[in-house]
């Protein structure tokens, strides 16, 4: 009887545990959610603009800029309309001291013909880090964000049409998950 008592209690502790781990979980879906809402409620008017769009792919939340808002075609110098629209979104970004950002460079698939850009990972990861620099300029943590550059390997339409390129050249703006929390809670569900 004692056996069966410390057995249904082990259980029972066991699944509050389990449950605990859920509403941490949980919570910290929740708060992206909202976090998500606040971005786009914030940002409304660029998107209406057509300046930018704010999505969650893959549990992250994408604030994603086409190339033309920010560079001219060929370059990595950020232009004044994409420095006052990167200062907009910065004055966001740096409200979320406890998050951590990665801004993403994409190109088409068009080889660039340049020496100081020999493929477009060059290009695309010069303009990710000038994006960078101009965020940090306006208060983003550094220690918050980072840079990289996909070149055309991560494509979001067909590079066979004027249109599908123009989709692909893009610098995305992520806010990565807060995984130690997820990753702390579910190692304790494997158990």
């Amino acid at each position: 009887m004692e056996t069966e008592y410390s057995n249904t209690q082990a259980l029972l502790n066991a699944s509050q545990s389990k449950l605990a781990t859920m509403s941490q979980i949980e919570a910290e879906t929740k708060k992206r959610n909202e976090i998500y809402a606040r971005f786009v409620n914030q940002l409304q008017k660029m998107i209406d603009a057509g300046q930018l769009s704010v999505s969650i792919e893959k549990g992250r939340i994408v604030i994603n800029l086409p190339d033309n808002v920010l560079f001219k075609t060929g370059h990595v110098n950020v232009n004044a309309e994409g420095q006052k629209v990167l200062k907009q979104i910065a004055a966001v970004l740096k409200e979320f001291k406890d998050r951590r950002f990665q801004v993403e460079g994409h190109t088409d698939n068009v080889p660039i013909k340049s020496a100081r850009y020999p493929s477009n990972w060059e290009l695309s990861t010069a303009r990710a880090l000038n994006v960078v620099h101009l965020m940090v300029q306006e208060g983003v943590q550094p220690q918050n964000i980072s840079a990289a550059g996909y070149g055309e390997f991560q494509p979001r339409a067909d590079n066979d049409t004027p249109e599908g390129r123009k989709l692909n050249r893009r610098i995305e703006i992520i806010m990565l998950p807060n995984l130690e929390i997820l990753s702390n809670e579910l190692s304790k569900l494997i158990k």
